[in-house]
């Protein structure tokens, strides 16, 4: 279970932003893959060398893995589940870049600098069914991107070749596949943010006991297409930010109706499945923001030059997960 969607402000930055709903205690934090990163593919074995630095929420397994993030060069990535839906090959192809669903952001962030770059290096991989190896299960992904462009595509492996699909909502949750949830919202044309009027019912005029009427049908849910609905209405209607502070504090909003509280929702396993860290990547400032679960504090890192020169191993950022607590008195 996770949330995402993208934002573009009134002065022309475009952001990425995402919760992470997992079950499996991650404990990723901010981390900072280095230009020239070497990596081995868990697949076949090959060697590749990341061109571009990115940023995201990462750990380090048998190499680092990366959930999302942001390159120097302004593309963003946030990967998502796909349960039911994900197909992989089940072996290595020859001729073929063999990657494992875990390692594709990994490679498509050193790589790719642009969705259209993205678009032309597609043909060429092969995505194995390889499990995680702390998970011990190959996991259905699907990913979001976007760039300085402000277009907004999804790759969903729904069939062993890969293709860009085209995202006009701007919005992704789980399953079913992206077509479904943009058909879906035809169910929700009676949303909207002004009062409904009052209606009559013989000789009563039944009047709204309060504001907020036109958001009566917005579902409240957790499952994937009432996050869906609720993203796809807030981030249509919050007032547009004037600059990328101000998307910030958009973006929170919009995130905070779909995180969801450690205990609300249980798998058949018996394990709570829960935010456990929100996070928004900006593609003009190349900053990534983070906030986890025990802590609202927001967290950023921004690949300056300086840091990029300075910056040869990958390296991660411990967020604080003692609640930040301004005290005035």
């Amino acid at each position: 279970m996770c949330t995402s969607f993208v934002l573009e402000t009134l002065d022309g930055k475009h952001l990425l932003s995402r919760t992470m709903d997992f079950a499996f205690i991650l404990e990723a934090n901010p981390t900072i893959s280095p230009r020239n990163y070497v990596w081995k593919s868990s697949t076949d074995g090959a060697n590749y060398i990341n061109r571009y630095a990115f940023v995201g929420a990462g750990r380090e397994l048998d190499k680092y893995i990366f959930a999302d993030g942001l390159n120097e060069e302004g593309l963003s990535c946030a990967s998502l589940y796909l349960p039911g839906e994900a197909v992989y090959a089940p072996a290595p192809v020859e001729g073929k870049i063999n990657l494992a669903p875990q390692e594709f952001l990994l490679w498509l962030l050193g790589t790719c600098a642009t969705i259209k770059d993205v678009e032309a290096k597609l043909a060429v991989i092969n995505l194995v069914d390889q499990p995680v190896p702390l998970l011990g299960i190959t996991t259905p992904l699907h990913w979001i991107f976007t760039d300085k462009s402000g277009r907004c595509v999804v790759i969903e492996p729904t069939e062993t070749s890969l293709r860009i699909k085209e995202n006009p909502v701007g919005v992704m949750t789980n399953t079913p596949r992206i077509e479904w949830h943009i058909e879906n919202l035809r169910n929700y044309t009676g949303l909207q943010a002004k009062q409904l009027p009052p209606v009559k019912f013989g000789d009563y005029i039944a009047k709204p006991f309060s504001q907020g009427t036109g958001t009566s049908k917005l579902p409240g849910g957790y499952t994937p297409p009432e996050r869906f609905v609720r993203a796809a209405y807030l981030k249509e209607n919050i007032i547009k930010a004037k600059n990328e502070e101000e998307a910030i504090t958009n973006v929170w909003y919009v995130l905070n109706s779909v995180r969801i509280p450690n205990g609300a929702v249980i798998k058949d396993s018996g394990d709570p499945d829960f935010t456990q860290y929100v996070a928004s990547m900006c593609s003009e400032s190349k900053t990534y923001y983070f906030t986890s679960y025990e802590n609202n504090q927001i967290n950023s890192v921004t690949l300056s030059e300086k840091v990029l020169e300075n910056t040869k191993e990958p390296t991660t950022y411990q967020v604080d997960k003692v609640q930040n607590v301004n005290k005035l008195v």
